[in-house]
């Protein structure tokens, strides 16, 4: 009797046993199940979600885009609204459902925060020249108004640390870590920081517009459409860069590509910044700097960039002529706006200037 009683307790505890083991289990599932989940898509705004459906484009997400403002310990430059590539037709679309206007930029100096990740495939055939500059020249400034804004953002540090040390503070450990990196990003031995402030400023709009035009021919050239290179940078190092088809015999040369319109714009911020070519550029901007009623202008520095282009003088001419035709320095002192779809109203405001 009592054997029968043991084995029916026995079965009992076992079963108990075995449930409770079971009930373990579902609940580690559960919370693994949960935590595996991705966080919730905050909600587009009224604004935000008519705008990217209305010109039907997506943003592209945080892993295909670069993260920047890695090299200061400065709070980041304004979150950016990247889009990927759209029709021309669609990208014209959101410029006037946005009130983006070249005649508005002129008269209000305003600019969207908006930036195309890649030169539409189809812009060439856009029937109208002045059609076809538009979108190219609405499309390249708020990205180089961006490089610009990064590059200020680096400089502004490198100025406080001047000012640490012309005030007798002690330059720390992490100061100097931070300029050796910034000396070292620019291709410089020293840390010399009167030194560095001379490579580590903007290029002006006009300038970059310019040559972005003349070298890709407005956005039209295949280097633009498959490399995202509007400056015809050449590499000899990079197995990704594009062969130009006219190479001559023996050269060995490429165009460097690029993921990203913005990659491209800020590798050619860096030619001019660091390369061994245009020391002259740089030094007639430090004074440009330095002078209180000049600002940093665009068509002056032209003159300094002859060694850019094997066509020598004839080339800085070309230059100068694209912006002086564009009005390209009315640019010069524009900003991008804190937002993308902040204060649109200044945006659409009736302009008081002609559009190019």
């Amino acid at each position: 009797m009592s054997k029968i009683v043991w084995s029916s307790a026995w079965r009992s505890l076992s079963f108990e046993r075995a449930a409770l083991v079971f009930t373990g289990l579902s609940v580690v599932t559960l919370y693994a199940l949960v935590l595996s989940q991705p966080p919730a898509t905050p909600q587009k705004s009224a604004k935000q979600k008519s705008l990217s459906e209305q010109a039907g484009v997506q943003p592209l997400t945080g892993s295909d885009w670069q993260q920047e403002g890695r090299t200061t310990n400065r709070s980041a430059a304004k979150p950016i609204g990247v889009f990927s590539i759209a029709p021309t037709a669609k990208l014209k679309n959101i410029f006037e459902k946005i009130g983006y206007r070249l005649d508005g930029v002129r008269s209000h100096r305003q600019v969207p925060r908006f930036f195309v990740a890649a030169v539409p495939k189809d812009l060439p055939k856009l029937r109208e020249p002045a059609d076809r500059k538009n979108v190219f020249v609405l499309m390249t400034l708020p990205l180089v108004l961006h490089a610009n804004e990064l590059i200020l953002q680096t400089r502004a540090q490198i100025k406080a640390l001047q000012k640490k040390r012309d005030s007798g503070k002690l330059i720390t450990l992490k100061d100097q870590e931070f300029l050796e990196k910034v000396a070292d990003d620019y291709g410089l031995e020293k840390t010399d920081i009167d030194q560095l402030l001379k490579h580590v400023d903007i290029i002006p709009p006009s300038l970059a517009l310019a040559q972005s035009a003349e070298e890709s021919g407005w956005g039209t050239s295949r280097f633009a459409r498959e490399g995202n290179a509007l400056f015809g940078q050449r590499t000899w190092r990079s197995t990704t860069g594009l062969v130009p088809k006219k190479r001559e015999e023996g050269k060995k040369f490429k165009v460097r590509a690029f993921d990203h319109l913005l990659d491209g714009v800020k590798a050619y911020a860096r030619n001019l910044n660091a390369h061994p070519y245009y020391k002259e550029f740089r030094k007639r901007r430090a004074a440009m700097r330095q002078s209180v009623d000049q600002p940093i202008d665009g068509m002056k520095l032209v003159p300094t960039l002859i060694r850019y282009s094997e066509r020598g003088e004839d080339y800085i001419a070309a230059i100068q002529k694209l912006i002086r035709i564009n009005q390209f320095t009315a640019f010069d002192d524009t900003k991008l706006l804190d937002e993308l779809g902040d204060r649109l109203e200044t945006l659409t405001k009736k302009p008081d200037g002609p559009d190019a």
